[in-house]
């Protein structure tokens, strides 16, 4: 079919990988080392990876579209990561549904079978990875809570993360439910 997605990661930018990772690593959730992507200039640590989905931590490191993220937007949310058998016929099934294909993606798709979607007002990039197979299983991040207009319904359905997302009233802060346990985003921002 192609077009089946399963949740893989979601990942936020902070000052401090590492200090976010210890703040996660005190209720003990299980922390990967440390990884510098000098080409992404980004520090990256992932916590519970032996899961269906991980939380990314991505520290800016150097010059790169993280940095350029962190100037425009500020830390937070970054991306929520979904992996699919085909990612040409996902994309191409999204076609009317309000998605938009970041550019970035003209370099990603052949470099690394990986793709953004982009939506004005969305408070997050869906990075769409090319995968053989899916990996079913008990997830790290069950819920996602943000602040969502009405119309984000239909977005998330559209990228199979309804799920996942949770719409929280408007105004209130993003946050993680990991396991169980509620986590604020600005608490990993700033640890």
């Amino acid at each position: 079919m192609g077009t089946e997605a399963t949740p893989s990661h979601v990942a936020v930018l902070v000052p401090s990988a590492r200090r976010a990772a210890a703040y996660l690593e005190a209720f003990g959730f299980a922390v990967g080392a440390a990884e510098a992507w000098d080409e992404e200039g980004t520090l990256e640590v992932y916590v519970e990876r032996g899961r269906s989905n991980a939380l990314l931590l991505m520290e800016a490191t150097g010059p790169g579209p993280y940095r350029d993220a962190l100037a425009r937007r500020g830390p937070g949310l970054h991306h929520l990561a979904i992996d699919v058998l085909d990612v040409e016929a996902y994309v191409t099934a999204l076609a009317g549904s309000g998605w938009l294909l970041h550019p970035a993606s003209l370099r990603t798709l052949a470099r690394s079978r990986t793709a953004f979607l982009a939506r004005p007002g969305f408070p997050a990039l869906i990075e769409v990875q090319g995968r053989d197979e899916l990996e079913p299983g008990e997830p790290f991040v069950a819920r996602v809570s943000l602040p969502l207009e009405p119309a984000a319904e239909r977005l998330l359905r559209a990228v199979q993360l309804h799920g996942i997302v949770a719409a929280a009233p408007p105004g209130s802060e993003p946050s993680l439910s990991l396991a169980g346990r509620e986590v604020p985003v600005r608490a990993l921002v700033e640890a």
